[in-house]
């Protein structure tokens, strides 16, 4: 962040530098400013100006300044009040725990400028993505268990999904031969 911040005051700092440059440079030389010869003795200065808008304390309280959001996906170990987990509620609104212990979650950008995707896009931006077995971990961690027990609703639409018997770990039924 301080690296941006000072990049912007070198960008601001060098264009007024070369603005007041070119303001005292009003006698031209052979019909011609001395802009140019000016500006490549003095380079020198303009690569070692970064180094010293570092230590100036006003691009400093800048920085400071700025509003740093990162992202932070952590889970609560213990609360406040009652010293347990706490559920991210950020993976609730996101994703959708089947049954088997699957984790699905829609396609992102699915209703953002249609109009430019084509129609295949479209068709594939409608349907729900499975999460591999890492992120499906890294979730189960993020909520508690009462998340992670199935939810019965009614007309659900997720219901066909909250079987897999066609894999063998979260089969529920025995195979019939």
């Amino acid at each position: 962040m301080l690296r941006i911040a000072c990049a912007v005051a070198y960008r601001a700092v060098s264009t007024q530098w070369i603005q007041k440059s070119l303001s005292t440079m009003t006698k031209p030389v052979n019909g011609v400013l001395s802009c140019e010869k000016y500006l490549t003795s003095s380079f020198h200065t303009l690569t070692k100006a970064p180094l010293a808008l570092s230590t100036n304390p006003a691009i400093i309280n800048l920085s400071n300044n700025l509003v740093q959001h990162q992202q932070t996906r952590n889970v609560i170990k213990f609360s406040l009040q009652k010293g347990k987990r706490k559920t991210v509620k950020a993976v609730l609104k996101r994703f959708k725990r089947l049954d088997w212990g699957g984790w699905i979650r829609t396609r992102s950008g699915r209703h953002k400028k249609l109009w430019r995707k084509s129609p295949s896009l479209r068709n594939r931006l409608k349907q729900h993505v499975l999460l591999n077995a890492t992120q499906s971990w890294l979730l189960d961690k993020m909520v508690t268990r009462f998340w992670r027990r199935p939810k019965y609703y009614i007309n659900d639409p997720y219901a066909p999904y909250h079987k897999r018997e066609s894999y063998h770990t979260t089969r529920r039924r025995p195979v019939q031969w």
